[in-house]
C-alpha cells in the first residue's frame, strides 16, 4: 500500500469514527435531560435531517417548522413521562434490562451494573458519572464517544494499531453491554412515545449496535 493510499485508509476510518462519536454524544445528550430549544434548532438544520433520514430517522412537519422553544417545552413534559415519572416509566439503565447470572430478575445496580464499571476501568475511561448509576444509557454513550473520538485521533495521527485497539473496546463493549439492552430500551420508547422526536430517536438507539459491526 502506498502513502497515499494508506492516508485515505486512515482517513476514511477515521471520519467514521468521528460519525459514530457524535451519533453516540447525540443520543446521550437526548436520553440523559430534557430538549433545549437549541437541540431542537440543531436537529431541523437541513444537513442534519439528511444525515438522521439517512440513519432511518423521519420528524413530522411539527417539529421540523413549529416553534422551537414551544417544541422544546413540550418534548420536556414528555421527557418527564416517559423516563422520570410520576408513574410508571422506562429506567434508562442497563441493569434494569439485564439479568445478571446470579440474578433471578433484573436490578438497578446489579451485576449489569458492576460489569460496566469494570469495562471503563479496563479501558481507562475516567468517567464523570455526576452521581448518576454507571450504567446510565447517557454515561454509556459518552464513554462510547470518548473512545471514538480518540479512535478518530489516533488514525488522524497514523497510529494504526491503536486505533485499532480502540475500535475493539467499543466494539466488545457494543456487543457485551449496548445489544444486550438498547433493542429493547428503543421498543420501550417507541410503543410508549406520543412524538416523532423520540420515536425517531428510540429507531436510532435500538439499533446502534450496528455501527459496530465488522464490515
Amino acid at each position: 500500500m502506498s502513502e497515499g493510499q494508506h492516508g485515505a485508509g486512515e482517513g476514511q476510518r477515521g471520519d467514521e469514527a468521528m460519525a459514530r462519536a457524535g451519533v453516540c454524544r447525540l443520543l446521550a445528550r437526548v436520553f440523559s435531560n430534557k430538549p433545549s430549544a437549541e437541540l431542537v434548532e440543531g436537529l431541523r438544520e437541513a444537513r442534519m435531517l439528511e444525515v438522521l433520514a439517512s440513519l432511518g430517522v423521519d420528524f413530522d412537519q411539527g417539529f421540523i417548522s413549529g416553534d422551537a422553544a414551544g417544541e422544546a417545552e413540550s418534548l420536556g413534559i414528555e421527557y418527564t413521562r416517559l423516563f422520570v415519572g410520576p408513574g410508571e416509566h422506562i429506567a434508562p439503565h442497563e441493569s434494569v434490562f439485564v439479568r445478571g447470572q446470579a440474578e433471578s430478575e433484573p436490578r438497578l445496580w446489579g451485576e449489569a451494573t458492576a460489569a460496566v464499571a469494570e469495562f471503563y476501568r479496563e479501558a481507562g475511561l475516567e468517567v464523570d458519572t455526576a452521581g448518576e448509576i454507571p450504567d446510565h444509557i447517557g454515561i454509556e454513550l459518552e464513554a462510547m464517544a470518548e473512545l471514538a473520538a480518540a479512535e478518530a485521533e489516533r488514525h488522524e495521527r497514523g497510529e494504526t494499531a491503536e486505533a485499532e485497539t480502540l475500535w475493539g473496546l467499543q466494539q466488545r463493549f457494543a456487543w457485551e453491554h449496548l445489544a444486550r439492552w438498547l433493542p429493547d430500551f428503543g421498543r420501550a420508547v417507541a410503543e410508549q412515545a406520543q412524538s416523532s422526536f423520540y420515536r425517531g430517536m428510540a429507531l436510532l438507539v435500538g439499533g446502534l449496535a450496528e455501527l459496530y459491526e465488522d464490515e
